[in-house]
């Protein structure tokens, strides 16, 4: 899991993460789907604490080893659920999170972003890559993922050819994930009462979304959104794709 996270294509797509994410000395960070570390551990020399999130104890261990191994002084390892933030309202400033989300329906996607509108602070800032398409063939879009996909898998020949019908077992017994489209995000992060929202589909079947607590009245604001208009160059976060899902948590 680490190598996978370590590989070029969520390297780039963290290092865009925290950028978005405008990283500040007084911030306290949390990375929801913590996994290895990938986020957190680039983040926690940016901000004042950085808490670690995720659903797996084993991966909570490997985490607190990790952070013990990089000698990082202002970090918390959280066991929980995105659904069931472990923070109190208002307590932390950025939230960050890749390629945890579509494990969850989209009822829980929805309470995951309720959770993070309670633990953000006003004018708080999310920030998040995950799969961005539909399992279906109603766009274009989820036409060419699929499609993509597929090859991926089929390269593998024989072993991909039984990883493929084992996913179609898991997709018709209703067991895979649940990655939700670009518009499906922009309307429930809207409906969830965030600010500011941008979500772009990159060339893969990643996306990344941007999005605001709402500020108090007569708080000041800069007034943009990161990727503003046209300015993001979606290819340069294509370094190498991430590799077709297996069911597997993503690296976080």
């Amino acid at each position: 899991m680490e190598l996978l996270a370590n590989g070029p294509g969520f390297r780039a797509l963290r290092d865009r993460i925290l950028e978005l994410a405008r990283l500040g000395p007084g911030d306290r960070l949390l990375d929801i789907g913590a996994g290895t570390g990938l986020l957190a551990l680039a983040a926690a020399p940016h901000v004042a604490r950085v808490s670690a999130l995720d659903v797996s104890p084993a991966m909570c261990e490997r985490l607190r080893f990790n952070f013990k191994q990089r000698s990082v002084a202002n970090g918390e390892i959280l066991l929980g659920t995105a659904t069931e933030l472990p923070l109190a309202d208002a307590s932390v400033d950025v939230v960050v999170s890749n390629y945890c989300f579509h494990h969850l329906s989209d009822p829980e996607k929805g309470q995951a972003l309720s959770e993070i509108r309670r633990v953000l602070t006003p004018g708080g800032r999310l920030v998040f890559g995950d799969m961005m398409f539909r399992l279906s063939v109603l766009t274009r879009r989820d036409r060419t993922v699929i499609a993509r996909l597929i090859r991926q898998v089929l390269r593998h020949g024989p072993a991909g050819v039984l990883r493929l019908l084992k996913s179609a077992r898991r997709i018709a017994a209703g067991r895979w994930e649940h990655p939700a489209s670009v518009e499906w995000w922009r309307d429930a992060l809207l409906d969830a009462g965030f600010a500011e929202i941008d979500v772009q589909a990159l060339e893969h079947e990643g996306g990344i979304a941007f999005a605001r607590s709402p500020q108090r009245s007569g708080q000041p604001t800069d007034g943009t959104i990161p990727f503003g208009e046209g300015r993001v160059s979606r290819r340069a976060l294509v370094v190498a794709e991430p590799p077709a899902s297996d069911g597997r948590q993503g690296p976080g």
